[in-house]
């Protein structure tokens, strides 16, 4: 059904045929306040003259006019206005400056072009209701059943989140303390703060540092976080990398799907269970997304998995899924790194350098039974290998060293090792936790 050319004068009608639809789904007014919350709206009415240029997190970044280089902004994409997430942003600023008839026109658009976005329907339907004299929308909201009102509640939420991205901007200049000090070999990072239903890219770079080019608003699982077993609809926590890119889920998990390392070593090693926890894009009629709809998986809209999928790389760029995220300065901040580990870290590197195999044994935890390399067995014969002199090591390169705070102080390291044995460098990963003040490493593997 297509939406109408003009609002109706005296009773309001549905913007679409859906059912849940009908009435007047925001309880308490149709005004467009009521749309995004009172509070919502007053945020981004004062701020929204200093955010216009600025970047608002659905585009990418525009290009320098200028030939100086100069490092980029966080802060300097603008609106994509050929998506529909970023129509409807752009309807939000409308309506927070007063511009209530252009908000409609792009609105009324938007659920022509994507009938299926729930949210821009239900922002017509109340747009329209404003519109309607003040009988009309009180019948209106007497006819809504307890279903509809529990569904606009949801899609209110859905709306004050993705709101808050405009209002609610990272810290000038500030990374995610957990990303400080992180090689410029790695090129990319993603961190998720599941506070927020916010999934915020990083490029990283020699010149530039760790700098934010994108961020998304994201769905989580239905029974929220912390991800313990198999079928509890919770996305995990923790830190994870992406893996090689699933096309042939596409018809199930919309634009592109990359899966996560979930459970990991350490996820294991507490009995965690659970599978198929991945990053993916919107199935078809399903644009609209409440912040805890999926199965635990990791939700963006199509045209921001598309852009992530093309940006990062397979099996190096990490995942940071957190409660919340402390944003820290980039200049003078110091990693979130122990001395103890990197001594303990720096005498492993100096024994796999040196063949030291009586060293490298008392930095592994003993009677190991995962892993390539750190399985009890294997790691014996590779030790005495090392012991004869046997593997010697061409190159060494640390690409990233990662804390995980969950149960006991972790540290995830991953880099590349090329022996005398291998043919090219192999990327690998060692998890290693602190027990009696000891950092060990209870698994050292080849990255699958």
């Amino acid at each position: 059904m297509q939406p109408e050319q003009s609002p109706p004068s005296k009773k309001p009608a549905p913007a679409t045929g859906k059912p849940w639809l009908r009435g007047a789904l925001l309880v308490g007014g149709a005004t467009a306040a009521a749309v995004l919350g009172l509070t919502g709206m007053n945020m981004l009415s004062s701020r929204v003259e200093a955010n216009a240029p600025q970047s608002l997190g659905f585009g990418h970044p525009a290009a320098s006019s200028t030939a100086a280089k100069a490092e980029p902004s966080i802060l300097t994409a603008q609106i994509s206005t050929q998506t529909p997430e970023g129509q409807l942003i752009s309807a939000f600023q409308m309506l927070a400056r007063g511009e209530e008839a252009q908000a409609f026109a792009t609105v009324q658009d938007l659920v022509a072009k994507q009938p299926d976005f729930s949210l821009a329907q239900l922002t017509y339907s109340d747009l329209l209701l404003a519109r309607t004299t003040p009988e009309a929308a009180a019948l209106a909201q007497l006819d809504a059943t307890p279903e509809q009102v529990s569904r606009a509640s949801a899609l209110r939420t859905e709306a004050q989140l993705r709101l808050a991205a405009l209002v609610e901007r990272p810290p000038q200049d500030a990374v995610p303390k957990e990303l400080v000090g992180l090689s410029s070999s790695l090129r990319h990072a993603i961190v998720v703060d599941t506070a927020k239903a916010r999934l915020y890219l990083f490029e990283n770079s020699a010149e530039y540092g760790l700098r934010l080019v994108k961020d998304s608003y994201i769905s989580l699982g239905k029974a929220g976080i912390s991800k313990q077993a198999e079928g509890d609809q919770r996305t995990p926590l923790g830190i994870y990398q992406v893996g090689i890119r699933r096309d042939e889920a596409v018809a199930r998990y919309g634009a592109a799907a990359l899966p996560l390392n979930y459970p990991n070593e350490y996820d294991r090693l507490l009995g965690r269970s659970g599978s198929s926890i991945w990053l993916h894009g919107e199935r078809a009629g399903s644009y609209a997304r409440g912040p805890q709809s999926t199965d635990g998986c990791i939700v963006l809209s199509n045209d921001d998995m598309q852009y992530l999928a093309d940006t990062v790389k397979a099996r190096e760029t990490p995942v940071l899924i957190l409660e919340h995220v402390d944003w820290v300065a980039k200049q003078g901040a110091k990693p979130d790194i122990s001395p103890a580990f990197e001594a303990a870290f720096a005498s492993w590197q100096a024994a796999r350098k040196s063949q030291d195999a009586a060293t490298l044994r008392s930095l592994y935890e003993p009677d190991l039974q995962r892993g390539s390399d750190s399985e009890a067995k294997r790691l014996e014969h590779k030790l005495a290998q090392m012991q004869n002199q046997a593997l010697p090591l061409q190159s060494l390169e640390r690409l990233s060293v990662l804390p995980g705070h969950d149960l006991e102080p972790i540290m995830i390291v991953t880099y590349r090792e090329q022996s005398g044995s291998d043919a090219a460098p192999l990327l690998k990963r060692q998890y290693w936790r602190e027990q009696a003040g000891k950092w060990r490493i209870f698994f050292d593997g080849v990255v699958s």
